[in-house]
């Protein structure tokens, strides 16, 4: 296992926000910067919109690289659990590129 940049985990992260599919809602990049990634998935069928972010702390140090994260619903009360299957999901396609996750069910 090689150790990845900044930007090439990144890179992946786009990749695979982008290209997997989380229950047919279309995810859009609204903001990026080299260490944040801020994305709307709107559902097909009611237009609902979910907001998600990835952060990338610079405190975590060389030898240890960490990913925060946030999915959520804008409206409702309950969001039928959609913000925690999307998480699951893309931290399942992010494990194909060597990503850990940790402490998640």
């Amino acid at each position: 296992w090689k150790a990845k940049t900044a930007s090439e985990a990144m890179a992946e992260l786009v990749d695979v926000a982008l290209t997997t599919d989380c229950d047919g809602f279309t995810p859009t990049i609204v903001e990026q910067s080299e260490n944040y990634l801020r994305l709307e998935y709107k559902s097909k069928i009611f237009g609902f919109v979910d907001d998600v972010e990835f952060w990338f702390p610079a405190d975590v140090g060389a030898s240890k690289s960490r990913v925060d994260y946030r999915s959520a619903s804008r409206l409702g009360q309950s969001d039928g659990d959609a913000n925690r299957k999307r998480i699951k999901t893309l931290r399942l396609a992010l494990s194909k590129y060597g990503w850990k996750s940790v402490g998640f069910s």
